[in-house]
């Protein structure tokens, strides 16, 4: 790498080029190094748009970009079971693991999340000791599954208001629950 002084010297693609270099000598930046390189090519062009007062509107979209990966965040922090894990607790037997899921899935009964090709399902859906959907899940997910994504219900189902949860609300008020959703499908 050029001394200090002489960096100021060099055109963009140099400089770019340059501190690359220096990157790849260093096997501690290995995992970003790709991730730099993105951010560096894109500098001058960044700088022209914000110059141009497109800045604002990036600033806006990853302020969006970063709320969803916050609400997305609060979903997948919660168990979530496979479609092997699915077929296993309604106590399928005999058919294709991912088909029974997916069956649930497609006719409401309950919310699937995409995460990287492959649908997750929050467990609170399923009454374990009897091997089946809550009842009341499978009726409220019905509803609520006409007025938004996998990704959006389940992030409903995870909302307090009033200080409690509709997952909160299986066991402890399913017609309060019922009302939830009603409001939610407004």
């Amino acid at each position: 790498m050029p001394p200090r002084d002489q960096l100021a010297d060099l055109s963009d693609s140099e400089f770019v080029r340059a501190i690359l270099t220096e990157l790849d000598r260093r096997p501690a930046f290995a995992t970003v190094r790709d991730q730099l390189a993105t951010l560096l090519a894109m500098g001058p062009t960044l700088t022209a748009v914000t110059e141009a007062g497109v800045g604002q509107l990036v600033e806006q979209a990853l302020a969006a970009a970063r709320a969803a990966i916050a609400e997305q965040n609060v979903v997948l922090g919660q168990p979530m079971l496979t479609a092997v894990d699915v077929a296993e607790a309604v106590g399928a037997r005999g058919s294709s693991n991912r088909a029974v899921a997916s069956r649930l899935r497609s006719r409401g009964e309950i919310v699937g999340v995409e995460v990287q090709g492959r649908f997750l399902f929050p467990a609170f859906q399923f009454d374990l000791a009897r091997a089946r959907v809550h009842p009341v899940v499978a009726e409220v997910n019905r509803q609520v599954t006409e007025h938004g994504d996998g990704w959006a219900v389940a992030r409903w189902w995870m909302t307090t208001v009033d200080g409690h949860t509709p997952v909160e609300l299986i066991e402890r008020d399913p017609e309060l629950l019922r009302a939830r959703a009603a409001q939610f499908c407004g």
